[in-house]
């Protein structure tokens, strides 16, 4: 390597030739050489030179030849061993003479120990430090080649600001020898990002959440100027539950120990709204239920104590409810920042009702004595209309003052102590329409005969034997009077409908006729063949029967011829009727019709 400061520039031989071409005396000029160990491509030169003149160079040591060892020049690579060696150098002339040796002797000077230097780091933003060499007047270079020398001494102030990497070369000075270069680095490292923060706001009395970060090594501090560290970490607990507004200022420093730019979060800690004011109410079962009501911003109703379950929102709640008990709900008041304020308890309390009152139907005949409809309970009130809009009446009995057939419904409710009116019962009076009188036939009926039965056509009919119907002789029909003897009976039967109500009556008369003797009647017979006699009888409208039980009439009248031819008894029955249509008993007739006598043949004896 070729020294900055070289002392020796080259070699000056003289050569001093005769005009004859005779070789004479040769003289050479050195100066003291020297030369730095490891110098590259140090040149030597005879001048001037000879011309047509070779030249044979040889070097004792300590280093090697290069190209040109016939020219009048060369150049050595000198090694690292220090010491002194020899250049030598034999001219031939053209006439292939050779001339004396000329020497120099070259020392190789000893290089410096490589200098100590230390690489530095800065933060851009922040102070940037000098870079320190130890020796004597070190030399900096920006390039490897050092070629361009910056600065000459120990600490060298690099002017570097920006972002980056910045390699200077510094080398040791010894005896006018540089020794080898050493690199330094200046490394100015770039701030990480500041770190992304949310600010937080949160009510007084709720959970205080911690302030968080996104970034490496956070460190938090309490003061804009970084001066006061109140955390590390992601997440801070701020400790504050009081309300106001509490800045926090947090960095991150990235793996070089740069710590960013602050960003400043803030946690807010708002206070509660005043609670609501609210008004309990109270309604009985049944009727119309009131919402609740409350007064304030951005209300909302809870059915619950911890406030978990909301039912409803705004300062009207309806309830829905409407059975009876006490419903207890929890109202609260939201401000701007969606704090809920310390919750207002209110109260819908829904009475039950009393039960509806006892009361008993009534039904009665149209023309009786119309009873009062009666209910028990407390304050009863009656009503004749179902919505109860109408009250007729107050108290446990109430006269309707109807009399007309129809059915008549009336509403009775009681009243509790709560005001509260049970839901009504239904009470009916109905007054039956009366059954119209059955329909029924006068009898007639012969004394000593059948006493035909009196009948009417009707429901649940009743027979008396007076006209008020006091005596009852018989139900439903037809009825046995039982009498036998003749004369006019007169019976008054009514009938009554499923309602028990009982007609007017119809009045019914038996008539039983005086009795008629049986027709006076005789006997006949005939003989076989001969003419057969007609019966006869004595009486009124006579019928004649051929048999006991007077079923079967075969004839009318007297004579009555009776058609029989053949031999035998033949038994009729004959009966009379007198102007009241009464049949007497049967008179019993016969015709007997005897059968030829047979006489046995003549005999002769």
């Amino acid at each position: 390597m070729k020294t900055k400061n070289k002392l020796l520039e080259g070699i000056l031989i003289g050569v001093l030739l005769l005009a004859t071409n005779i070789l004479v005396a040769q003289t050479n000029t050195s100066p003291v050489q020297t030369v730095c160990a490891g110098s590259i491509a140090e040149p030597y030169l005879i001048n001037p030179p000879t011309p047509g003149s070779t030249y044979q160079w040889s070097v004792s040591g300590g280093g090697v030849l290069n190209n040109g060892v016939t020219s009048d020049n060369i150049t050595i690579d000198w090694g690292m061993t220090p010491g002194t060696y020899t250049v030598s150098v034999v001219e031939t002339d053209v006439n292939g003479c050779s001339g004396t040796p000329v020497t120099v002797d070259v020392t190789v000077l000893p290089l410096p120990s490589l200098t100590t230097v230390t690489s530095q780091i800065a933060c851009v933003g922040g102070v940037v430090p000098d870079l320190f060499a130890v020796g004597s007047s070190p030399n900096w270079y920006t390039d490897i080649a050092l070629t361009n020398n910056v600065f000459t001494g120990n600490s060298f102030s690099t002017g570097q600001t920006s972002v980056g990497i910045y390699t200077y070369y510094v080398t040791e000075t010894l005896n006018g020898c540089e020794g080898a270069a050493i690199p330094v680095t200046l490394e100015i490292y770039s701030v990480p990002s500041s770190p992304v923060a949310i600010n937080e706001a949160v009510c007084e009395g709720g959970v205080i959440p911690d302030l968080t970060a996104t970034g490496n090594s956070l460190v938090w501090y309490s003061d804009a100027s970084l001066t006061n560290v109140v955390g590390n970490g992601s997440a801070f607990n701020t400790g504050q539950t009081n309300a106001g507004v509490y800045t926090y200022y947090v960095t991150e420093t990235d793996v070089n120990g740069c710590e960013s730019a602050v960003t400043s979060v803030t946690l807010e800690i708002y206070s509660l709204p005043s609670s609501p004011v609210a008004t309990n109410e109270a309604v009985c079962e049944g009727g119309v239920i009131p919402d609740l009501t409350a007064t304030g911003n951005s209300l909302v109703w809870y059915s619950d104590a911890s406030l978990t379950n909301v039912v409803g929102n705004g300062s009207a709640f309806n309830t829905g409810q409407t059975n009876a008990g006490v419903y207890t709900y929890y109202v609260t008041e939201t401000d701007v920042n969606g704090c809920e304020s310390v919750v207002t308890p209110v109260i819908l309390d829904i009475y039950s009702l009393p039960s509806s009152p006892v009361a008993t139907n009534e039904a009665v005949c149209e023309g009786g004595v119309i009873p009062d409809l009666t209910a028990t309970g407390t304050s009863v009130v009656w009503y004749s209309d179902a919505a109860l809009t109408a009250a007729v009446g107050n108290g446990s009995s109430f006269a309707t003052g109807q009399s007309n057939t129809g059915v008549y419904t009336y509403y009775a409710t009681q009243n509790d102590g709560n005001g509260c009116q049970s839901s009504a019962t239904t009470v009916t009076l109905e007054i039956y329409s009366l059954p119209i009188s059955p329909v029924s036939i006068n009898e007639i009926g012969c004394e000593g005969g059948v006493i035909p039965d009196l009948t009417a056509t009707g429901s649940s009919v009743v027979w008396y034997s007076d006209a008020s119907l006091t005596t009852v002789v018989s139900n439903g029909s037809p009825f046995a009077t039982g009498q036998t003897n003749s004369g006019v009976y007169t019976y008054y039967v009514t009938q009554s409908n499923v309602n028990g109500c009982e007609s007017a009556a119809t009045a019914v008369t038996l008539t039983i006729s005086p009795f008629v003797s049986a027709p006076l009647v005789f006997s006949q017979t005939a003989c076989f063949g001969s003419l057969i006699p007609d019966l006869t009888a004595t009486g009124n409208s006579l019928v004649w029967y051929s048999d006991a039980s007077l079923n079967t009439v075969v004839g009318n009248g007297s004579p009555f011829s009776t058609g029989q031819t053949n031999s035998g008894v033949y038994t009729y029955y004959v009966t009379q009727n007198i102007g009241s249509g009464c049949e007497s008993a049967a008179s019993i007739i016969t015709l007997e019709i005897y059968s030829l006598p047979t006489t046995g043949p003549i005999n002769h004896w």
